[in-house]
Parts: structure tokens; C-alpha cells; sequence
């Protein structure tokens, strides 16, 4: 515990350069990497098992198919690919490290309880949720204090980007699903309430975004552009699913 308090008092106090390597910096990285390919087991192992069962049981109008959450393969293999570049280039601070951990720690947790099926679990699931998006944001917005930005620094950002979208996206599912399965409301309400709750998510975070990419003076479209891409995959994949409930209200009405 006081080797994490130094750790923290550390970033806090010394500056970082990027690629100048800091106290403890190689056991730091291997924290980090330890820390990931544990949270790749859990999901891996518990995650892979229990993730359809739990999702037909929690399953909404406005669930995606079940196509759209193959995105989950892209976010851990560009993560990886991130973390393992970043370590190689000294260009995480340990303060951004420090967020990694975190990250590692939330994302293990919210996997382990989204594989229980009950209404105290999916009401973790969605603080732990809450916890994880801003932990992923705070972790993107660590890395602006780069100087020496290049393709990989743009790289590196996106992957982390990529995920939050995503990760946002999960969130208002998560929501609904709690007003579902925890207060009964019905799944017409919720086939319209979810586009609200994706309208204020992701303008929470694209307005930090713009807010933060000015402060540091960096390019909001190259630094968070993939954002964009995952909420795009989102958004689709719930649209899918309400224009097919939308089309069966239809029918059910004619007969």
C-alpha cells in the first residue's frame, strides 16, 4: 500500500519527460502488463462463459445484435498493442499508469459481475460502469501532456478513444437495463428513452474532449477521432434492433 501512495505522491509532484524513464519505472510496466493480461483472463475465461447467458437475460429492444459486440476483440487487441508500444517508447506518464491500473481493476470487476444474474449485481454493474468510462477518459486525457506528438502518439489516444465510445455506448445500455429489470419500467419506454441517454453520454465526453484538446492545444479530430467510430458501431447496432422492434409494433397493429 505505500509503495502505491509513493507512486502516486510521485506523479504528482515530478514532471514527467517523455521518454526519459522515472522511478521504478520497469516494475511500474510490469504492473501494468501483469495487470492487463489478468483482466484478459478474467474476460477470456468468466467474461466468454457467462456474457450470452447474462445478456439474453438482461436482453432489451434496443440491445445490439449480437454481431456488434465482436468490437470487444478490437478494444483488447488495440489496448495491448497501445500499452506495449507506450512501454516501449517511454511515453506513459506514471501518473497514466497509474490510471491503467485502475482501469484494469474496474473493467476485471464489472466482467466478474455482469457474469452473476440479480438485481443488486446489475445495479454494481452500473456504478462500476460510471467508474470505468471516467477512468478511461481520465486515462486519454493523461496522455495530452505528450509534447512530441507523431502517428503513434494519434495512434495510441485512438486506441484509448476507440474504447471509450464504446464503453459510453454500454453505459445507457447498462441504464436501461436497470430501469427494466430493477424498476419495472417497460421495454417500450425504454426503446425511446435510450436515445436520449445516448445524446447526453456522449455529449458529456466529446464536450471534455473539446474542452481539454483546447486546453493542451492538440487536434480534437486526430486525438479522438475513433470515438467516434465505436459510438457510430454502437449507435447502429441499437438502431438495427429498434427499427426491428419498431417494424414488429407495426405489423402486431395490422393484424
Amino acid at each position: 500500500m505505500d509503495f502505491v501512495l509513493n507512486l502516486i505522491h510521485q506523479s504528482q509532484t515530478i514532471p514527467f519527460r517523455q521518454g526519459v524513464k522515472f522511478n521504478n519505472y520497469n516494475l511500474v510496466c510490469i504492473i501494468s502488463v501483469c495487470a492487463y493480461i489478468l483482466a484478459l483472463l478474467i474476460n477470456g475465461t468468466i467474461g466468454v462463459k457467462t456474457a450470452k447467458s447474462t445478456s439474453d437475460s438482461y436482453k432489451l429492444v434496443v440491445t445490439p445484435p449480437s454481431w456488434a459486440f465482436s468490437i470487444w476483440g478490437v478494444i483488447f487487441s488495440t489496448t495491448l498493442v497501445a500499452l506495449l508500444w507506450s512501454i516501449h517508447s517511454v511515453s506513459w506518464s506514471l501518473e497514466t499508469h497509474l490510471y491503467f491500473w485502475l482501469y484494469c481493476f474496474t473493467i476485471s470487476v464489472w466482467i466478474l459481475l455482469w457474469s452473476i444474474v440479480s438485481k443488486i449485481t446489475i445495479l454494481l454493474c452500473k456504478i462500476v460502469l460510471i467508474l470505468l468510462t471516467i477512468n478511461i477518459y481520465l486515462l486519454w486525457k493523461s496522455t495530452l501532456v505528450l509534447e512530441n506528438d507523431d502517428w503513434s502518439i494519434y495512434l495510441m489516444r485512438g486506441a484509448i478513444a476507440f474504447q471509450l465510445g464504446w464503453a459510453s455506448s454500454a453505459q445507457c445500455l447498462n441504464f436501461c437495463i436497470c430501469l427494466v429489470h430493477v424498476f419495472g419500467a417497460t421495454q417500450d419506454m425504454i426503446s425511446k428513452l435510450i436515445w436520449v441517454c445516448i445524446v447526453i453520454a456522449h455529449s458529456i465526453y466529446l464536450g471534455l474532449a473539446y474542452c481539454h484538446s483546447k486546453q493542451y492545444n492538440k487536434n480534437m479530430l486526430l486525438n479522438f477521432g475513433a470515438y467516434l467510430l465505436s459510438m457510430s458501431w454502437a449507435i447502429m447496432g441499437v438502431a438495427i434492433s429498434y427499427n426491428k422492434y419498431s417494424s414488429g409494433k407495426a405489423i402486431n397493429k395490422l393484424k
